[in-house]
């Protein structure tokens, strides 16, 4: 008889467990693998209380996602510049602005650990033996994407794939490309933000990293 609570713990040392051949290091509920062209992160995602026909039942999942060196870089000037504190390499998030982070929908699904009924605050141990068994697969997924992403350019060119990139995509976008210096790809991207409200911190960032390079 397990409660819901070190059911989880159990679960997520197993995913921690799994991450290590892949480079990841950490503790539930997050597991980072620092490269130099940025930061790969899996999580946990937060934990869902339900009641589903009476019963109740714990739901969480994993997420997984990539921080490109280039916008670490611009975020920590930003986070610089309005006197905040430095933020640890391994706590870089964003951009995050890829659907799912590219994972299959299924990668995204939550599991669930019902309640059993006959020994009142206890999982059905069925429930956690499913997710045990889908673990490997889930947690190679969530690897291998969030490293994916960071080889060269590869968050980029998703985000340049997108059908209608927001404004914040094109901040991200700028930021990308300005890491390989001047480029009719990046006049192009700086156009579409000029004037916009809301993107003064990127575009002082990209004049200040031209100054940086003109005056190297």
């Amino acid at each position: 008889m397990v409660k819901p609570e070190s059911a989880l713990r159990r679960l997520m040392r197993d995913t921690g467990k799994l991450l290590q051949p892949y480079g990841f290091d950490g503790a539930e509920p997050t597991w980072t693998r620092v490269l130099p062209d940025g930061v790969a992160t899996i999580a946990r995602t937060r934990t869902f209380r339900t009641f589903t026909g009476g019963q109740q039942v714990l739901r969480f999942g994993l997420g997984a996602w990539a921080t490109p060196a280039a916008w670490q870089e611009f975020q920590m000037w930003r986070t610089e510049r309005r006197g905040l504190r430095p933020l640890a390499v391994e706590v870089a998030t964003g951009p995050g602005l890829l659907p799912g982070e590219g994972l299959p929908a299924e990668s995204g699904d939550l599991w669930s650990l019902r309640l059993d009924p006959y020994q009142p605050g206890h999982v059905q141990p069925e429930d956690i033996e499913a997710i045990r068994a889908e673990l490997p697969r889930r947690v190679h997924a969530h690897a291998r994407r969030a490293l994916r992403l960071l080889e060269p350019d590869s968050y980029l060119e998703e985000l340049l794939a997108l059908p209608k990139p927001g404004l914040d995509a094109w901040e991200a976008i700028v930021v990308l490309l300005a890491d390989h210096g001047p480029d009719p790809r990046l006049d192009a991207a700086l156009g579409r933000l000029r004037d916009q409200p809301g993107t003064q911190d990127v575009m002082e960032f990209i004049a200040a990293r031209t100054l940086s390079s003109r005056s190297a």
